[in-house]
Order: C-alpha cells, then sequence, then structure tokens
C-alpha cells in the first residue's frame, strides 16, 4: 500500500531510493545475484534520475547485505563504502533485534512516499514484502518516481528469485509466485501507474522477454504508450513514447476485433506490424493480449522476442493473456475508486458552492430591498406624510402627487416580481414546464440579444414539481453557461414531453469545452456542469455532454417522467 509523509530531510533536488527486501535466513546466493543486482541499482540513478539508490539484504540473525549507487563516478560497489546518512540511520535502527520485526522499516526515515510489493520467497512461506521509499524530492515528484521504482524493485526481486528457482529447478512454482505477486500488488494499490509497471515487470521477468502495455484512446483509439520494460534503452523508449496518438498496427487491430490474444512471428511480422516497427524493435515474435474492460478493449499487453530467440508456446500464450485479464480488473478497480474520490470531492464543492450561492443570493435580496424597495418605500411614505399634515395644498396639486406616487409604488411591485421570479418563478408553480421554459427562454433572449430557437414536442402535460423544477434550474444553468463562456452566436432549446421520459436539450454554436472535459480531473473546475448531471442523477436521469473545441455544446439531460407524482399544492 501507498503511504505519504509530511517530513522530508536534506535537500529537495537530489532524490534518494531505498529499497530493503526480507529474504530467508538460508538465502546464500549473494554471488551470484550480486553484479545484477548492482548493475539494476545502477540503472535508477542511470535512466530514472535517482541520485542515490541502495538495495539491502535483510536476513533473520544475519548482517545485513547492501549494494548502493550514486550520480558520482566510482560508487557502483557492495558494502557499506558509500552509504548516505540514511543508511547509515538504517544500520542502527535495525542493529536492534527488535527493530527487524516491525512491518515497515522504513517509517523511521519518514519517506516522502513509500509502498510495498510482495515477493514469494520459499514454499513454507509464500508472501514476503519488498519496502520502497523515496527521500529528498517533494511529494509530487516522489508520486511520479515511485512506479518506475516499483518497477526495479520488481525485478530486483525477480533476480532474487530466478537464483532461487532456478537451483530449486521447479520453474511452476516461479509461475505460482508471478501469480501470488500479481494478486497482491493488484489488491494492495490503487496506483494504476504503479500496477502497470509492476504487472509489465513481472511479465518481462518470467518470459525473458520485453513487455510493454499499451492503453487506447476512448475517441479513436489510437495508442497511448503506457510502460515498457526489459530490454528498452532509453532510445527505444523514445521511440515506444513517439506512437501516441498513432492508429494501432494491424495485429492490434486483430486483438481488439476478436478479443483474442494475437501471436505474430518472423514469416508473418511485416505484414501484422509494420516495417518501421520491426526495424526499430527488432521484432520476431511478439504475442499482443486485448486488455478488456466489460466486453471492450481498453489497452493492449505487448511481449516480445527477437527473432532469433525462441516462439511462444501455447501455454505462455494463455498465461499472457490471463495476466491482460487480471491487469483489465487492476485498471477498472482503480478507475472505479478514483471516481468515487473526484465524486466525493465533487460532491463537496457543490455543497460548498450550494452554501455559498445561497448567502451571495441573501445579500443581493438584502441589498436590493435596503437600497432599493425601501428606500423607496420611505421616501413614499415622508411625501404622504407631507400629503396629509397639508391642509391648503390645491386638490390638483394632490391628484399629481398621488400619480406620481402611484407610478413609484407600480415600479416597486414590478422590483418585487423581479426578485420572486429570480428565487422561484410563479409561473413554474402556477402553470408549468413548458410555460416557464418558454419564458425564461424569451427573457435571456431579449437581455442579451442571443437568438434562442425554442422548439417544444409532446403532449403538454405537468410532471412531478421536483421534476419541473430540476429541468428549469438544468436549463437556467445551461443557459448561463453560455452566456458567460461559449460566445455563441445561436441557441436551440428542445424539450420533448414523452410518456416515460422528457428531454432537455441545450445546444448552442459557441466555443466548446476543451477534449479533456471528459476526464475525472476536469468536473472539478466546472461545477456548473456537474452540477447539471448531479441534478439529473439525483432524479434518476442522465446527462450527456457532447462538445469539441470551436464546434459547440450539446448538453442532453433525460429524466423518468414516473419518478414521483405530482403533489399537490401546498404539500
Amino acid at each position: 500500500m501507498t503511504t505519504k509523509s509530511g517530513q522530508s530531510s536534506g535537500k529537495k533536488d537530489k532524490p534518494e531510493l531505498i529499497l530493503i527486501c526480507r529474504v530467508s535466513p538460508n538465502f546464500e546466493s549473494i554471488e551470484q545475484v550480486d553484479l545484477n543486482l548492482q548493475h539494476t541499482l545502477q540503472a535508477s540513478v542511470d535512466h530514472y534520475d535517482f541520485h542515490r539508490a541502495t538495495l539491502m539484504l535483510l536476513r533473520e540473525g544475519k548482517v545485513p547485505v547492501c549494494w548502493h549507487s550514486s550520480r558520482q563516478p566510482g560508487h557502483l560497489d557492495s558494502g557499506t563504502a558509500v552509504q548516505s546518512e540514511r543508511c547509515i540511520q538504517l544500520n542502527n535502527y535495525l542493529s536492534k533485534p527488535e527493530n527487524r520485526h516491525r512491518k515497515k522499516l522504513l517509517d523511521p526515515l519518514a519517506p516522502v512516499i513509500s509502498t510495498n510489493l510482495p515477493v514469494f520467497l520459499q514454499a513454507g512461506d509464500p508472501v514476503g514484502t519488498m519496502e520502497i521509499g523515496i527521500f529528498n524530492t517533494d511529494y509530487q515528484t516522489g508520486e511520479y518516481m515511485l512506479a518506475k521504482a516499483a518497477s526495479l524493485g520488481r525485478h530486483m526481486a525477480d533476480i532474487i528469485q530466478e537464483s532461487l528457482f532456478h537451483r530449486q529447478k521447479d520453474r511452476h512454482l516461479r509461475k505460482l509466485s508471478v501469480w501470488l505477486e500479481m494478486i497482491n500488488t493488484i489488491s494492495s494499490t490503487l496506483d494504476i501507474r504503479q500496477v502497470l509497471h509492476v504487472v509489465a515487470q513481472l511479465t518481462a521477468d518470467l518470459f525473458s522477454a520485453k513487455s510493454c502495455i499499451y492503453l487506447l484512446d476512448e475517441d479513436d483509439q489510437t495508442l497511448i504508450p503506457a510502460v515498457a520494460v526489459g530490454s528498452y534503452d532509453p532510445v527505444l523508449k523514445g521511440k515506444f513514447k513517439a506512437l501516441k496518438g498513432r492508429p494501432g498496427f494491424p495485429a492490434i487491430k486483430k486483438a481488439i476485433k476478436t478479443g483474442q490474444p494475437v501471436v505474430v512471428n518472423p514469416r508473418n511480422s511485416e505484414k501484422m506490424l509494420t516495417r518501421e516497427n520491426v526495424e526499430d524493435f527488432n521484432y520476431g515474435w511478439v504475442v499482443l493480449a486485448p486488455i478488456l474492460s466489460k466486453g471492450t478493449s481498453i489497452g493492449i499487453m505487448q511481449v516480445d522476442r527477437p527473432p532469433e530467440a525462441k516462439g511462444f508456446d501455447g501455454e505462455e500464450i494463455e498465461i499472457i493473456f490471463a495476466i491482460a485479464r487480471a491487469t483489465a480488473v487492476a485498471i477498472e478497480n482503480a478507475r472505479l475508486i478514483d471516481m468515487l474520490g473526484q465524486k466525493e470531492q465533487l460532491l463537496h464543492q457543490l455543497v460548498n458552492k450550494l452554501i455559498t450561492a445561497q448567502e451571495d443570493e441573501r445579500k443581493f435580496i438584502a441589498a436590493d430591498l435596503h437600497d432599493g424597495i425601501i428606500q423607496s418605500l420611505i421616501a413614499i411614505w415622508y411625501r404622504l406624510q407631507r400629503l396629509s399634515s397639508t391642509e391648503e395644498m390645491e386638490p390638483e396639486k394632490w391628484h399629481g402627487e398621488i400619480i406620481e406616487l402611484t407610478g413609484i409604488l407600480n415600479e416597486q411591485i414590478q422590483e418585487i416580481r423581479r426578485i420572486l421570479y429570480d428565487l422561484r418563478p410563479i409561473i413554474l408553480d402556477n402553470y408549468g414546464l413548458v410555460p416557464a421554459v418558454e419564458a425564461h427562454a424569451n427573457s435571456i433572449s431579449e437581455k442579451y440579444n442571443l437568438p434562442i430557437e425554442l422548439e417544444i414536442t409532446g403532449e403538454k402535460q405537468r410532471l412531478a414539481s421536483k421534476t419541473e423544477v430540476a429541468l428549469f434550474r438544468i436549463l437556467q444553468e445551461a443557459l448561463t453557461n453560455v452566456i458567460k463562456h461559449a460566445g455563441a452566436s445561436n441557441v436551440k432549446v428542445s424539450l420533448a414531453l414523452g410518456n416515460e421520459n422528457v428531454e432537455l436539450v441545450v445546444e448552442d454554436d459557441g466555443l466548446g469545452i476543451n477534449k479533456n472535459y471528459d476526464d475525472q480531473l476536469q468536473p472539478m473546475h466546472r461545477l456548473g456542469l456537474a452540477g447539471i448531471q448531479e441534478r439529473a442523477l439525483l432524479l434518476g436521469g442522465d446527462c450527456k455532454i457532447d462538445s469539441k473545441p470551436g464546434k459547440g455544446t450539446k448538453i442532453k439531460v433525460s429524466i423518468p417522467v414516473k419518478t414521483t407524482s405530482r403533489e399537490e399544492p401546498g404539500k
């Protein structure tokens, strides 16, 4: 589970990575893994922007074994030659036997962000842990680097495991470990970037291959390169990232269409991929498995080996497809949890907006009453007092004064009606939704000189009070957005009253909304539209917002007619 700390020590321009892996006290393969672990750790400072990195193997009853690496030349060494101050603190902390049994060994060092990875170590105790902590940076940077650090840690754990399983000559145990680790990773973190990095690394190590994951753009199914691990050097990763926005090559299109893995071999690679891709990535043997969510492909998992390597057998293809299915579950879970979090935050913001709007409305009404209506009524009162105390005034003057006062009273009556209309249109309660929509559309059109085409279809029946109020408020909010933000020259409002649903559509030819509106963070900055959606959802309806930059916006709301029966007035 990922955690964060509010503390950090040292300068925040030299990120430091510390990994602790608990291994069995019987683990004696240090020499076998020494060089591989050193080179892997060095990669963290060469390619992952860490200034310093440390890996510690912790064995019960034995002295910890450490590897250190830093950006300064000559610091690739096992032992304790270039320990950082934090590593010295950690060694001192672990020198006390009681501290070694604590669940989170890095917590006393207050990492900026940390996480745990499951590690399959031995049959008797299948799930161990690797702790990963990032220091000397801000939380946002640490969060970004954690996914890559988790992939790096996963690869180190695989190196350690491989030395154990190779000695045991039990490859099925290795496959079982992958499933255990994957299940634990998916269940222990909701960070989708971390999940994708760890799953890809597990897959690459399991099949001794390169592994990458593409997500698919929901609109046009173009590629979104997410993660690439294995023998991807910086140049190759640059080429991988450059695939963003490109259409999928034929093998990917086939996997999306069939919902089944597609296998590419050296004989059909140029046909199923592209010549450019084959040359750039040295593709030979490739398996592309669709990542399916609710029957729709949301991504592609790709595992590949060079032409001179061994191809993939049927069992390996099935395992890759199973990993892709597990990845789909992880993505869906992360998205759902994220949506719930965003929803909760949005509701807090909407409630805050409602409270603020209520207070602003009260201030506005108080100012209107005090500065306008009350002052006018006081003036009328004084003039009436003067008239009543004057006995000598000629009748003609009385008559003229009364006519003038009558005009002032009429103005104030109209002002009170305006205030009441803004609070809640009487026409809505007395005559229903259709006359209220017609009146509001005409009022906005005249006030702002904005052409509004109004179309009303279906039987003009009264609806449940809360349905009428919700649709009227939605219309108000939609037209307010058009006036404030759209810069539109024409607006069309359609109201369709059906037997089962009532549909309200507000369409303009204005500036449109940024393409990323549907991204989960965007509604936070568009509370008006979010409020429209919430009003529709509260009545069991739905709201669709279709917009493109420069091509206007279309808001379509549909609400069931049978939500409740019409309340009687006064109830």
